[in-house]
């Protein structure tokens, strides 16, 4: 039983640092690639004297949110809050211990 404990432990320590570590990431992400128009519209517009402002040509980002992810989001949250009050309560026993 103690050696399940453990392993379980583990397991939740581990999935919660990779949910942690992963909004950290831009795995895949190329914003400021600009397409072959975009280049074309931006020499066009600076050719004609016009103002350059460099969001107007970057694609749209799309937003893949929905309830399954947002979900997960929340959930991400929620684990890292308490996971944190547990962390900062077991090292100030932890401390409290070790100027005994």
């Amino acid at each position: 039983m103690n050696r399940f404990i453990k392993i379980l432990s583990l397991l939740i320590i581990m999935f919660f640092l990779t949910i942690f570590f992963s909004r950290y990431t831009n795995y895949n992400q190329n914003t400021n690639i600009l397409t072959e128009a975009a280049i074309e519209q931006f020499e066009k517009d600076l050719k004609d004297g016009k103002e350059i402002v460099p969001s107007n040509y970057l694609p749209k980002e799309k937003n893949y949110d929905n309830k399954l992810s947002l979900l997960g989001k929340k959930t991400s949250n929620i684990i890292e809050k308490y996971f944190g009050k547990v962390l900062r309560s077991t090292l100030k026993y932890l401390d409290d211990i070790n100027e005994e």
